[in-house]
């Protein structure tokens, strides 16, 4: 700008062109700032979206892991596990139950339900078949398969080494379909489970036993302690097999909604800080 392009007030206080223009740019910069600022506290960045609440699936009865309690509310040691996991995601839940554990697995795997908690074996062979429709947490607990029997049913169906399959061949066998306690039959009994009868709920496994229909049921150890400990007249455990399986809570398929890292993170905590033994001296 030339010298006598200056506005008069600027002539007469003596400043120069480049003076003026540089204080015309500073201006224009701090009004620019002013303006992105002012255009911030007016127009706020939308906070994110609520997360929806987590469909959890369960399958009932299966105490102590989940079941109904007297006032019809759905309890046990997965559930607590589970709704404690939530909670450390910061996420609200709804449980659904369902009477059929296929059906379950099935719903998480199609994306029905965000997350199954309901004793899935998540390792050995089972679990890698399972692990191709589904992913798991990290594992959260281990468990035995055991032998139901009738209360009045004083046999010694084991030997001094644990239960076999040899131990209930040739007797009648039920279990719950879908599960490890009925792929364990087909593996381990010598006539590959041919006098199997399986259910697709507990309910009807454990009346078919009452009934005089089955001789013998393969439970999850844990199952059978707690059906046991609320039946103590109907039934007792005929002995173990151990299995040394671990269970896990699943998700669909390549985790598609990202809930493992917060689910194994919060786990890990649990573990940590002494949440996780505080539930399983709850229920067990």
């Amino acid at each position: 700008m030339a010298e006598d392009a200056l506005p008069p007030e600027a002539r007469r206080r003596g400043v120069s062109g480049g003076t003026f223009a540089v204080g015309v740019l500073v201006v224009a910069i701090l009004m620019f700032l002013a303006g992105f600022y002012v255009g911030q506290i007016y127009a706020p960045t939308k906070p994110p979206a609520e997360l929806p609440a987590l469909v959890i699936g369960t399958n009932t009865p299966f105490p102590p892991f989940e079941y109904r309690d007297d006032n019809d509310n759905i309890v046990g040691f997965d559930i607590d596990l589970i709704k404690e996991v939530a909670k450390r995601m910061d996420r609200a839940y709804e449980i659904v139950n369902f009477r059929d554990f296929g059906a379950l697995l099935a719903a998480v795997s199609g994306g029905t339900v965000d997350i199954a908690a309901s004793a899935i074996t998540s390792s050995g062979s089972t679990g890698a078949t399972r692990n191709a429709t589904m992913d798991f947490s990290d594992a959260y607990y281990e468990s035995d398969q055991g032998l139901l029997v009738q209360a009045s049913n004083a046999a010694n169906i084991c030997g001094n080494d644990g239960c076999t399959g040899d131990d209930i061949q040739g007797l009648r066998v039920g279990a719950q379909s879908g599960t490890t306690s009925e792929y364990w039959v087909y593996d381990n009994v010598p006539d590959g489970g041919a006098n199997m009868t399986t259910y697709p709920d507990v309910t009807l496994v454990l009346q078919a036993l009452r009934s005089g229909a089955i001789d013998v049921i393969v439970i999850d150890r844990p199952a059978a302690d707690g059906i046991v400990a609320t039946n103590p007249s109907d039934y007792r455990v005929a002995g173990t097999v151990e299995t040394n399986e671990l269970y896990s809570f699943a998700v669909a398929n390549n985790d598609p909604d990202g809930l493992l890292p917060g689910m194994n993170s919060a786990l890990a905590a649990m573990r940590s800080d002494g949440t996780y033994q505080t539930i399983v001296d709850r229920w067990f």
